[in-house]
């Protein structure tokens, strides 16, 4: 999808505070199953009690990265390959442990997955169709959106928001296709962020 993904807008007090502390077919039918084993952990992932962290780098190439598993949620995020690569720090909580605004239009999060991108770059527009986010917290057949901000110095980059139904996996409901979020996007420096995912389609646009 060929389409500029970022709106640049001064950022706020409060979304500097918060972001710079962290170093058409029918849907199926709603499933009532829960997953009583959480998503394997990723590789190299350290737990804490508020957090969960990985330490990565963005591939070239189309690719996936691991969620860091924490409170049964977990699973892979697709992404467009860079034009750069660049290490990212990921750290999954379903609190707000860094004061982020609410980015959804009703209701709470359910999973913060924070960003720290250490240096800027470009995603491409290419995204594999594989994987997911999971959690046994997630029910299949229904509707999540995902909304996201990165902020880089004074400027706070908004991903346009995009909703996906979930599917049933072995360790709760999945949603695919959340990394379409980073397509055709640029990261313009180091800058922190987060990934918010809310119940309620919320959003019109479809991951």
């Amino acid at each position: 999808m060929n389409r500029s993904r970022f709106a640049f807008i001064f950022a706020s007090a409060l979304t500097l505070a918060g972001c710079g502390q962290f170093v058409g077919s029918t849907p199926p039918p709603v499933a009532t199953v829960r997953s009583e084993t959480a998503p394997p952990q990723c590789k190299n992932q350290h737990t804490r009690p508020k957090y969960a962290q990985i330490r990565l780098k963005l591939k070239t190439r189309a690719n996936s990265f691991c969620v860091p598993e924490f409170h049964g949620f977990g699973g892979t995020i697709e992404y467009p390959g860079v034009e750069r690569r660049v290490e990212l720090v990921l750290r999954s909580s379903t609190k707000n442990i860094y004061d982020e605004p609410l980015l959804g239009y009703s209701g709470a999060p359910i999973f913060y997955l924070n960003l720290h991108f250490l240096a800027g770059t470009h995603f491409g527009t290419k995204l594999k169709s594989a994987g997911g986010f999971t959690g046994a917290n997630i029910q299949a057949g229904q509707p999540y959106a995902a909304f996201g901000i990165v902020t880089v110095g004074h400027l706070v980059l908004r991903f346009p928001p995009c909703y996906a139904v979930a599917t049933q996996g072995p360790y709760g409901g999945v949603l695919p296709g959340l990394g379409e979020l980073f397509s055709d996007t640029t990261i313009t420096g180091a800058g922190y962020g987060v990934i918010e995912i809310y119940p309620g389609m919320q959003v019109s646009q479809e991951c």
